[in-house]
């Protein structure tokens, strides 16, 4: 049985050198390929933490693919049901960064190989052999075949009382109408919305009357990252604020996706969702020290070494609002 499984996108990353740096212009050095892709990067932390994961995905017979499968691998997490396809080549990222901190994305995702897959990829007995199905809104979005493996992977879960794990990890480049139709439904099943406050805001507007309705309907937790404000978290009973980490932020891709990682596989290893969050926080600062979307997923010890060098960041409980109107 594995504690966790992931289904989506496996990318190549190149990244712009400088800030500001745009690739409509000639010259700009560019740097990597870095593999990445937001649920690998996600299984990858999961599996440094020491839970047993794996990803169904797919790649081409070429060197992006191996460079991830290697990087994968070497971290412990199962690729046997990374699939190689020879149709087409490994999906890639390219991305540039301006000086307020934002990012602009290049994908070639639908029409490579990430973007082929489909449902008929989809064993069941995999899924219903998982403690917890983690699932990123850019793979829903990325293609329709993805979609609607994913969609079926869902379903599978919810009938066999497998919990899911939904960040909606908005990527406007790849939201359309077509595939994001899926969110609601996610939203209504997952028993973990791990989510950025930003993407909350995306889906919601006044967000939260909905975070109300989404406990009403379930009980789940619901885990709101807002960068260097913090972590909100919520369920039916608690509520709690867990504080930030101090870094040198170089590359901010990944920390959310190293969060969730973190999170999912101590709460796999019973660990309590107060030290799950601050653990997941201190995660993604570290991620984002290091350039390159993967570069900065780290083993708990590290994590461990940082928490220790920093014991005024605790958890400390906040209003529920929610605990009123149940």
């Amino acid at each position: 049985m594995y504690d966790i499984i992931t289904i989506g996108e496996i990318l190549a990353e190149i990244l712009a050198e400088k800030k500001n740096q745009n690739f409509f212009e000639l010259g700009g050095t560019l740097l990597g390929p870095f593999p990445s892709g937001a649920p690998a990067i996600a299984i990858d932390q999961a599996a440094k933490m020491g839970a047993k994961t794996t990803i169904v995905a797919k790649v081409g017979k070429d060197d992006f693919g191996l460079l991830n499968k290697n990087r994968l691998e070497s971290s412990g997490v199962d690729i046997s049901n990374i699939i190689e396809t020879s149709d087409n080549t490994t999906g890639n990222a390219f991305v540039t960064y301006a000086t307020d901190g934002s990012r602009r994305f290049i994908f070639h995702f639908k029409h490579a190989a990430c973007g082929e897959l489909g449902p008929h990829d989809i064993d069941d007995a995999l899924i219903k052999n998982s403690k917890i199905l983690h699932i990123m809104g850019c793979s829903v979005t990325g293609s329709p075949s993805m979609s609607a493996a994913i969609m079926k992977a869902i379903r599978t879960a919810k009938k066999h009382n497998v919990k899911i794990s939904f960040d909606p990890n908005i990527r406007p480049e790849l939201l359309t109408g077509e595939t994001s139709n899926y969110f609601n439904e996610i939203l209504e099943s997952c028993d973990f919305l791990l989510t950025g406050k930003s993407e909350l805001v995306k889906l919601f507007g006044a967000y939260e009357k909905n975070l109300l309705e989404l406990l009403k309907k379930k009980d789940r937790i619901i885990v709101i990252k807002d960068g260097s404000r913090g972590t909100d978290v919520y369920t039916r009973s608690e509520a709690f604020q867990v504080g930030t980490f101090p870094t040198i932020e170089v590359d901010p891709t990944g920390a959310g996706d190293c969060f969730d990682g973190t999170f999912l596989a101590l709460y796999c290893n019973g660990v309590d969702i107060k030290t799950a969050t601050k653990y997941g926080n201190a995660a993604g600062a570290l991620a984002v020290s290091k350039k390159g979307p993967m570069e900065g997923n780290c083993r708990i010890e590290e994590i461990e070494h940082l928490i220790s060098e920093n014991p005024s960041v605790e958890a400390v409980d906040i209003e529920n609002p929610f605990t009123k109107l149940l």
